[in-house]
Order: structure tokens, then C-alpha cells, then sequence
């Protein structure tokens, strides 16, 4: 997949005006970052971290992992962030949609 793809991808996912909470991936599995101010990033920022790793040379990867996740990783893996939404993360996952 080209970066411009991921990018067109990503900004599909990524609602700019919504909260997403941070996680590292470290050896002990995901965690969140100890300064609680970097536990959380807008839209807009996560649009531009995303930018930013797509157009590093070499580029990083960006992917949707999961359920409203969407995970960013360095060209040699080591820096790994997921993301997800903080507003359904406190409210827990809505009800399903019919078929799902």
C-alpha cells in the first residue's frame, strides 16, 4: 500500500474533532504513557503523527488493528502506538449494528 493510500485511509478513520487515548507497545505488552498528559491526543494531532511516520524516510506503517484502534509503527518497530477512541473507550463499546 503507498503512503498516500494509508494517509487517504487513515483520515477516513480518524474523526479530527474526537479524543484518542495513547498506548506504547513496550515488553510488557501496551501500556500507557507515564506523563498523563501525552495518555491522550486530538484528531488532529493523530492526523499529523500519521502524516508524519507516512512520509519519514523509509516509512513507517499505519494500521487498523482492530475495532476503532489504528496502530502506528517506525520503519525498524521501535516506536509502536495504538490509538483509540477515549470517548468509546469510557463508555464502552455501543450497541452492535445488525449483521456484525
Amino acid at each position: 500500500m503507498s503512503p498516500d493510500h494509508d494517509y487517504a485511509t487513515a483520515r477516513r478513520l480518524i474523526d479530527p474533532d474526537t479524543n484518542y487515548t495513547v498506548l506504547l507497545h513496550t515488553d510488557a505488552g501496551w501500556t500507557p504513557p507515564t506523563d498523563p498528559d501525552h495518555q491522550e491526543v486530538s484528531g488532529l494531532d493523530l492526523l499529523l503523527a500519521v502524516r508524519r511516520t507516512l512520509r519519514a524516510q523509509p516509512a513507517g506503517r499505519v494500521e487498523n488493528t482492530g475495532r476503532d484502534e489504528l496502530a502506528i509503527r517506525t520503519h525498524d518497530g521501535r516506536l509502536w502506538l495504538r490509538f483509540t477512541d477515549s470517548t468509546r473507550l469510557r463508555n464502552g463499546p455501543g450497541p452492535s449494528a445488525p449483521g456484525r
